[in-house]
């Protein structure tokens, strides 16, 4: 009897990865053509059709994968693995041919004007501006604390006591055994891997914050205070969107996916399916609040350009 879980999983993974796959040619489409003459709409058009031949090919290779993965489980596994494949579809076909279609939205390729005028930059130390306090950083380090003990606490405990595939073996003692090796195998590796990726990730953190702080905010020649306000708002939400979802939610997501596992390894198939849809809705969450914070950086320059044009 097939495991229903494992059912439900590839039930999913059959919605998620041409939805994926999809989203960079869906996303480029539906920019607005704002190329400055034909010859230039000639050639956003032109990447366009790259990018829409590539998915094409992408999603035909994944339905072959899922065909022959009726008949051999390997293909299954790699046509599960193949919404990877979003990243070069975006970040190197759908951006530039976003930025084709609108030159406006270049501000993540340069820092040039796309009106070529006079521009200024703000000298302000923005990094005394965090909206992160200090007392703030008291959540991730507490969160991180408790799932790290949570997951520890696992090891006061006896391993392969509960119920073991070895019930019916030839020598149910020794299958116990190599069962109870396998159970605390599989907690030391939860413990090992949540402690040193996500401290890691916390350490990063104050860093990747100042830096997103410090990035770039061309100012228009007289310097604006409504584009200064829009910079600041926007910014505003890339660093407490950065804070609160790497800091935060990620580990306490995956955190809690540990935990699970390390005091009840026995339910691992559900623990798996659980583990990829939130996966899968962390990635998606990831990508609108990217995709979210590119639109208002774009529509910041189209305000700039506009007030460079009086």
């Amino acid at each position: 009897m097939s495991d229903p879980f494992i059912t439900l999983g590839r039930l999913f993974m059959l919605i998620f990865v041409p939805v994926m796959l999809l989203f960079p040619l869906v996303f480029a489409a539906l920019v607005p053509n704002r190329a400055a003459d034909d010859s230039a709409r000639i050639k956003a058009r032109g990447m366009l059709l790259t990018l829409a031949m590539s998915t094409a090919a992408l999603l035909a290779i994944w339905v072959g994968l899922v065909l022959t993965g009726l008949r051999f489980n390997f293909a299954m596994v790699i046509a599960g693995f193949w919404w990877p494949w979003f990243f070069p579809l975006w970040f190197f076909l759908a951006m530039p041919a976003i930025v084709a279609k609108n030159p406006y939205w270049g501000w993540t390729v340069g820092s040039g004007s796309a009106s070529g005028g006079v521009r200024t930059a703000s000298l302000v130390n923005r990094e005394r501006t965090s909206p992160v306090t200090r007392a703030m950083w008291a959540v991730p380090i507490t969160l991180f604390v408790l799932i790290l003990a949570a997951i520890a606490a696992r090891g006061l405990l006896p391993f392969g006591v509960g119920p073991y595939p070895g019930d019916s073996a030839i020598d149910p003692e020794a299958a116990r055994v190599a069962y109870a090796e396998v159970e605390r195998s599989r907690w030391i590796f939860s413990l090992v891997v949540f402690g040193s990726v996500f401290g890691f990730v916390l350490a990063i953190l104050p860093r990747s914050l100042r830096r997103t702080l410090s990035e770039p905010e061309p100012m228009d020649a007289a310097g604006s205070a409504e584009l200064a306000q829009l910079y600041a708002a926007q910014r505003r939400k890339r660093v407490l969107g950065l804070f609160w979802g790497i800091g935060v939610v990620l580990p306490a997501c995956i955190g809690l996916f540990s935990v699970l596992q390390a005091w009840f390894p026995n339910d691992g198939s559900m623990w798996g399916l659980i583990g990829g849809i939130g996966g899968s809705i962390l990635g998606i969450c990831g990508a609108i609040f990217g995709t979210w914070m590119t639109v208002e950086r774009a529509k910041i320059s189209e305000v700039r350009a506009r007030l460079e044009r009086r």
